[in-house]
């Protein structure tokens, strides 16, 4: 009855609990967006104080956080749901499982073989009671901490998740799936880097250097360091 029990619990709980290791996962990656927005304020203080950004900023590091605190929220709200179906799977199905169990001999089907084997001696009764409830409702627990520790599991497969997220991208970067055209070396990098580098300068056309009193640029173009077209022509 307790292995029935806790088997129709068990198929219960697979259907009604939420994904805690996905939401663990997106609570990880919605704080280290949150944590990025305060790193950017820090790296272009200046930028933001030149361009009277400081509105612009503080909205979206309110936005983010905004929406980490609500994410936070749910998640919390579903353990709550959670803790109260796992406590009365565990603390009060269990037991009363438990004592149904050990109450069968006294009022089950087989009583009046059981109370002849003890001879209606009361003391009997209440031994083989107490002892058997002790150990029915113990092995009730243990099995109910057994079937309840799906949160914790799905909590270290969110954690995992996002390290193995991270390991892949180490990977792929070691195997060369990511690389910088200005940065890469050797035959299958670096020649072909300056080649590609070399057809974008071409496309945005060829300089000349002239030296005199004053600075002054001529469709000069601006490139990021992967050789990206940013600005085709500037002059200032």
């Amino acid at each position: 009855m307790i292995f029935a029990w806790y088997f129709i619990s068990g198929v219960v709980v697979r259907f009604i609990s939420p994904p805690f290791g996905s939401l663990t996962a997106i609570e990880q990656k919605l704080e280290g967006e949150y944590r990025a927005k305060h790193t950017d304020l820090l790296n272009h203080s200046e930028e933001i104080a030149f361009y009277n950004g400081s509105d612009w900023e503080k909205s979206h590091i309110n936005e983010k956080f905004f929406e980490l605190v609500n994410h936070i929220k749910y998640v919390l709200h579903k353990r709550f749901l959670m803790g109260i179906y796992d406590t009365m799977l565990v603390k009060y199905g269990a037991v009363a499982v438990s004592y149904t169990v050990v109450g069968l001999p006294v009022f089950g089907p087989g009583r009046e073989a059981y109370l002849a084997s003890v001879k209606n001696d009361p003391t009997k009764i209440t031994n083989d009671y107490v002892r058997n409830s002790s150990l029915i409702i113990n092995l009730a627990k243990a099995l109910g901490k057994i079937v309840v520790s799906y949160k914790d599991v799905q909590n270290l497969a969110g954690y995992t998740t996002l390290v193995h997220e991270m390991d892949e991208v180490l990977q792929d970067l070691k195997d060369g799936k990511f690389r910088r055209t200005q940065v890469t070396s050797g035959e299958d990098g670096a020649g072909r880097g300056g080649v590609e580098l070399n057809k974008k300068i071409d496309m945005v056309g060829k300089g000349k250097l002239i030296i005199g009193e004053n600075i002054k640029f001529e469709d000069v173009p601006i490139l990021s360091p992967n050789g990206d077209v940013l600005v085709p022509k500037m002059n200032f």
